[in-house]
């Protein structure tokens, strides 16, 4: 099951056949730093989301406007793929900012 999901994860085809910059690792560090998950605020499991795929649209791997940020647990919060995938990783959500927004109100003002 493991190796599948490396697979997946290292496969080429995810990204369109497409190679990330070599400025992608220092960009996704620098980004995270300090972070915690735009939805739910965690601090661990983070993955920096692109809104519109990288595969789809290259030129905005590195924009900032094109990133968020999303916890990725297991068996726990899974926001990026709720989020950003909506509950599919075939899938993509261009309107990511605006529904994190509607959640961070809903979490803010629980009972």
């Amino acid at each position: 099951m493991l190796k599948d999901l490396l697979e997946k994860i290292f496969h080429p085809e995810k990204l369109g056949g497409l190679q990330r910059s070599s400025k992608w690792p220092k960009v996704r560090d620098d980004f995270l730093k300090g972070k915690v998950c735009e939805v739910c605020g965690r601090k661990n499991k983070l993955e920096l989301h692109h809104i519109i795929p990288f595969w789809k649209k290259p030129e905005l791997e590195l924009s900032e406007s094109n990133l968020i940020i999303l916890c990725d647990g297991f068996r726990t919060r899974r926001d990026h793929l709720y989020f950003g995938h909506l509950g599919s990783w075939k899938s993509w959500n261009e309107n990511v900012k605006a529904d994190v927004k509607i959640w961070q109100i809903k979490i803010e003002k629980r009972p």
